[in-house]
C-alpha cells in the first residue's frame, strides 16, 4: 500500500501534539492575581505557589487564578 492509499485509514501523521501533557494552558504564566471566588478579594499572584492553595485573606476560602 502507498502512502496515499493510507489516508483515511487511520494510519499516517494524524493531529501532533494536540494530545495531554503541559504547554496545553496548563500554567497561566508568572503575573495575574489570585481571587477568591467566595468575595472577589484579589492578591497578586506569587510564582511557584498556585492560587487553589493560598486561602483567601478575608473570608478563608481557596483563591482561584484570574
Amino acid at each position: 500500500m502507498s502512502l496515499s492509499q493510507l489516508k483515511g485509514r487511520g494510519f499516517g501523521q494524524g493531529r501532533r501534539n494536540q494530545g495531554q501533557g503541559r504547554g496545553q494552558g496548563g500554567g497561566a504564566g508568572p503575573g495575574g492575581n489570585c481571587v477568591c471566588p467566595a468575595c472577589g478579594h484579589k492578591i497578586p499572584h506569587r510564582p511557584g505557589i498556585p492560587c487553589n492553595q493560598i486561602s483567601c485573606p478575608q473570608c478563608g476560602a481557596p483563591m482561584i487564578r484570574e
